[in-house]
């Protein structure tokens, strides 16, 4: 009867490790802050050096050929996609950050972020200006 006893609890214990590994399935995050030059190959080389790099996929502009702006990655480990989203990435002088696209969010949350990308702005141009001239549609 122990022996049963063990063998049953082995295999509970690994289909409780099949459960938890079906709830930590890595997805596509988001890569923005993208230059304009950035290729799918620079891509999967900067985060390679996270972990395996199972499709990484810059997002061209079909006119011009240059990225626009943002990408897509996915991992093969969900450790490896934790840890990329848990920071933010400097790149060639520009800030990269990673995280879920919207379209992967629930509909009930909340969008969390708000950061908007603005081109095109002169050196002279302060931040206390863009606050007002955005203050106009929200907080």
């Amino acid at each position: 009867p122990k022996d049963n006893k063990r063998k049953m609890d082995e295999t509970d214990a690994s289909s409780a490790l099949k459960v938890k590994r079906a709830v930590q399935k890595t997805s596509d995050l988001i890569v923005l802050g993208l230059p304009s030059k950035t290729s799918n190959q620079d891509l999967k080389d900067y985060f390679s050096t996270f972990g395996e790099v199972v499709m990484a996929q810059v997002k061209k502009d079909i006119k011009t050929g240059n990225a626009k702006g943002f990408g897509f990655i996915r991992f093969t480990e969900y450790e490896t996609q934790v840890k990329v989203m848990s920071q933010r990435h400097m790149v060639e002088g520009r800030w990269w950050d990673c995280k879920f696209p919207n379209s992967k969010q629930n509909a009930d949350e909340p969008l969390i972020s708000r950061k908007v990308f603005v081109r095109r702005l002169t050196e002279d141009m302060s931040a206390d200006e863009l606050r007002q001239f955005f203050s106009q549609f929200g907080d």
